[in-house]
């Protein structure tokens, strides 16, 4: 007997999404990690939690905690096990088979994915120059089987940042926006506060990136109240961990540590961004995220010498050869300096 058989044959079909492996002694610049760790609290809160017991299936206190961090009532968060389980718990809601689904590639590739796995179809309205937000070519694309628009802001893997305008006219298409804010620390802007008002509006949250919380895997969502009493029954009753809810309301506690960590990446992106246009080898990106968007014709033979000399970077061929760099420490970024300096030795060799 073959398993196989009994397999969906569109998920059989896909590539496989997950990167490989990273070695943690590697210089890891290819999965926008935060380098810098979480808040000291972290540690203390993790040995006090109690794992043979359930977790609060509505996590009552998390949900209070990043109310007020956002100014936002409780009533208009959920919460799930990292941003990737938010996307299923949408998509599990909102798609019937046959569904579509708006992206705007080059962007996150889970919303293909996601979209694929609840039998939806993904419709892709490319970026315009610089990777902006055609907006008007969205609004085209929108049928009546239309049901959700994902708009990553600040986008990934490009790290450009559509304005609040741009949110607000794809809130007129009257379809379900997604708008993944990841990065929003970064880039020091949000549109939560349109939340409340806006029934067709989610918003999504991670605690991966600025909290340095890759690791225990939590995001969140805000939404209009209407719909998170409706998406608290598409999750499952205990999806967020004891730890992970413990890890989240330390970091929430202790966000002035955090958000100095935040300046210092910010820092090091623009002094990085700056040694590698000086290379004269392609097209860095102005960046609202934690990364760098660098366009090169050498990004796929780069990334392997890269590896080779144990620095991790993510290479990217459409619409254009380039790289994704995690900004990291000065140490960090050092090392990247150098082993660009032994791979383009080695290229032209």
């Amino acid at each position: 007997m073959n398993p196989r058989s009994l397999m969906r044959p569109d998920i059989v079909r896909l590539d496989d999404v997950a990167p490989p492996p990273s070695a943690l002694e590697a210089v890891r610049l290819d999965a926008n990690e935060n380098p810098y760790g979480p808040s000291p609290g972290v540690f203390a809160a993790l040995t006090g939690i109690r794992p043979e017991y359930y977790p609060d299936p509505g996590y009552t206190r998390l949900r209070r905690a990043l109310a007020g961090y956002l100014s936002v009532s409780a009533e208009q968060i959920i919460c799930s096990a990292g941003a990737d389980e938010m996307l299923e718990i949408i998509l599990r809601l909102f798609l019937a088979p046959g569904d579509e689904v708006i992206t705007l590639p080059p962007t996150f590739v889970m919303y293909r994915h996601v979209t694929l796995y609840n039998h939806g179809r993904v419709v892709e309205v490319p970026r315009g120059e610089s990777f902006t937000v055609d907006v008007a070519a969205v609004g085209r694309a929108v049928t009546d089987r239309t049901k959700v628009i994902f708009l990553c802001n600040p986008n990934n893997p490009t790290g450009n940042l559509a304005g609040r305008d741009a949110v607000e006219r794809l809130l007129a298409t009257q379809k379900m926006v997604v708008v993944d804010e990841a990065y929003a620390e970064f880039a020091g802007t949000s549109v939560v506060d349109l939340a409340a008002a806006s029934p067709n509006l989610i918003i999504l949250r991670t605690m991966s990136k600025w909290a340095a919380l890759a690791g225990l895997r939590l995001g969140y969502a805000v939404v209009h109240p209407s719909v998170a009493e409706q998406m608290m029954k598409a999750k499952a009753p205990f999806n967020v961990g004891v730890a992970s809810e413990a890890a989240g309301m330390a970091a929430l506690e202790d966000r002035e540590y955090l958000m100095r960590n935040v300046t210092l990446i910010v820092e090091e992106r623009e002094r990085l961004r700056a040694r590698l246009e000086a290379l004269g080898r392609g097209h860095v990106y102005p960046s609202h995220t934690n990364f760098l968007y660098w366009e090169t014709d050498d990004a796929g033979a780069l990334q392997e010498r890269l590896a080779r000399s144990g620095v991790l970077v993510r290479a990217f061929a459409y619409p254009r050869p380039a790289l994704r760099i995690t900004a990291g420490t000065p140490q960090q970024s050092a090392a990247l300096m150098a082993a660009l300096e032994e791979a383009y030795a080695a290229l032209a060799g």
